[in-house]
């Protein structure tokens, strides 16, 4: 019998060569975001922008006549995967920075690279961001409790700054369980400076979480 990790969160297999060039890109366009935030464009010549502006729009032509996930549905394959969507965690979501993410028994770790695009304080991750990454954290977290439920509350300490370009290091863990109910703790460090720590409350849904109804329409529609 399955775990509800293992049910949320399979084991991450070996990306394949077609997998890892799709990270590449998201790389790529992770890069263009800070070269793009960093751009002087008072310093740039007309004839420069234009070329850039023009090498963007066909690139963006060039990726959007591709074939898109969406035919085959979004929780549908590896491309469903948190590991691979997630807008803090996702390998190939260039919003991310990303927080990757691993299982160690009954915790969960990961850790995290935020550049520029993260920038609140000067030099500093922004407040903001800080908390998402527990929310995600927390989230996968809360799994290895047999059940999985949706973000209830959330509440996060800030103890100090988190620095940009400096790897920045999670664990997580699961406090109690009241039915329905999970409790979910999380912390953050830089080297061995705690940079902030979270307590979530996730509850599941009654019936179940949702998208486990979207998950077997995906499988129904691809057995038919």
């Amino acid at each position: 019998m399955t775990t509800a990790r293992e049910r949320w969160y399979p084991a991450d297999p070996p990306p394949s060569p077609r997998r890892l060039r799709k990270h590449a890109l998201a790389d790529d366009v992770r890069a263009l975001i800070a070269d793009v935030l960093m751009l002087d464009v008072e310093a740039a010549s007309e004839d420069e922008l234009a070329e850039v502006e023009a090498s963007l729009a066909r690139a963006r032509k060039a990726v959007a006549a591709l074939p898109d996930i969406r035919h085959q549905g979004l929780f549908v394959g590896d491309d469903s995967s948190l590991f691979e969507r997630s807008p803090l965690s996702g390998r190939v979501n260039a919003l991310a920075a990303p927080l990757s993410l691993h299982f160690e028994g009954e915790l969960t770790k990961g850790h995290a690279v935020y550049g520029e695009a993260y920038e609140g304080p000067p030099g500093l991750v922004h407040g903001g961001f800080v908390i998402s990454a527990f929310d995600d954290l927390l989230g996968v977290a809360q799994a290895a409790s047999g059940i999985a439920g949706l973000t209830g509350t959330l509440s996060v300490r800030l103890h100090s700054g988190t620095p940009l370009h400096q790897r920045i290091d999670y664990e997580a863990g699961v406090l109690e369980v009241q039915g329905r109910k999970i409790v979910a703790w999380g912390k953050s460090f830089f080297q061995d400076t705690l940079c902030a720590e979270a307590t979530g409350i996730f509850i599941e849904p009654r019936g179940g979480h949702p998208v486990h109804a979207v998950m077997a329409a995906g499988r129904r529609d691809r057995e038919a």
